[in-house]
């Protein structure tokens, strides 16, 4: 999809690892950016765990998502 900004590599707890992460992401489609999350499975933790461990300092617009990082690109986001 396209390449990690800096501050969005800062706000993903266990980047570089490859994965899915859960995080917080502000607008929709291509100019959706991440402002923080965690990689899933992180020490053994379950989706719902890491999900509710998520600050709650977000804008109103942000919302809840998967996306799936390989090397330093953002490739999927999943909106649930």
């Amino acid at each position: 999809m396209r390449k990690l900004e800096e501050y969005e590599e800062i706000a993903l707890i266990g980047y570089p690892y490859d994965g899915d992460y859960i995080a917080v992401v502000d607008g929709m489609g291509d100019r959706a950016r991440l402002l923080g999350g965690a990689l899933c499975g992180l020490d053994g933790a379950t989706l719902t765990h890491q999900a509710a461990a998520l600050p709650r300092y977000y804008p109103q617009a942000s919302h809840l998502v998967i996306a799936t990082i390989k090397g330093d690109r953002l490739v999927a986001i999943r909106d649930y």
